[in-house]
């Protein structure tokens, strides 16, 4: 199996960049194909970043880094993140960060 191919997500549609779609924003008909460049979280399936559907750049436009990696999101999983409280925009870099938590706080002031 390669990245063309990769089966089919929950919905029971194909998924892999050989598989011609549209964007999954509502409203939206921009062309695009089910692959990880047009992945919510960049990796098909739900993860602790994405929502298994598949963006044009226009909707998946929130950037979220976490240890070195970049990965982008749709509005709405972006929204979810901050929301969490786990996550927050970190304007100078214009992307989502996770929020440290107290003992990695603490680790940077020793």
């Amino acid at each position: 199996m390669s990245w063309a191919d990769c089966g089919f997500d929950s919905a029971g549609r194909p998924i892999g960049y050989a598989h011609a779609a549209v964007c999954d924003h509502e409203g939206c008909d921009k062309k695009i194909d089910r692959g990880l460049s047009y992945a919510c979280g960049g990796m098909h399936g739900v993860d602790e970043h994405g929502c298994e559907k598949y963006f044009c750049q226009e909707h998946l436009s929130e950037t979220i880094a976490e240890y070195g990696r970049f990965y982008n999101v749709c509005d709405s999983c972006g929204k979810e993140l901050v929301e969490s409280g786990e996550w927050e925009m970190d304007h100078s870099e214009g992307c989502l960060v996770r929020v440290p938590t107290e003992w990695e706080e603490d680790e940077l002031y020793e």
